[in-house]
């Protein structure tokens, strides 16, 4: 069975080329992004980082509200940034409105996007 993933610009928390939030705030109304992933990807090709690079969801009651983490992962190596690329499952949340961010330090552009494919 082929499974085929669209992206829709809706979906997209935009592009980082240094450490902090994306710039993109995705407001989920009344859906939920339980079970939903964050893919990093790389919209300009390898990346480099010397300690890998650590993805964050946070999360808010409000689009200017004070964000709060939902989910840390692990530091991501380039490498595997590279290769295998990196998907973020998101837990359940109470939170409405999402935001991604990147920490560490690292060379090229990273792109995060909301997977709206309901994993396990």
């Amino acid at each position: 069975m082929t499974v085929n993933f669209l992206y829709d610009a809706l979906n997209g928390f935009g592009e980082r080329v240094t450490a902090g939030d994306f710039p993109n705030t995705i407001g989920m109304g009344e859906a939920s992004a339980e079970r939903m992933a964050v893919d990093i990807k790389l919209p300009g090709g390898p990346v480099t980082s010397a300690a890998g690079v650590t993805f964050s969801v946070r999360g808010s009651d409000t689009a200017a509200g004070t964000y709060s983490a939902i989910v840390t992962g692990h530091a991501v190596s380039a490498a595997d940034l590279n290769g295998e690329g990196y998907s973020l499952p998101i837990p359940k949340t109470k939170f409405k409105f999402l935001r991604v961010n990147a920490a560490g330090t690292f060379t090229g552009t990273l792109q995060a996007i909301l997977n709206s494919y309901l994993g396990k």
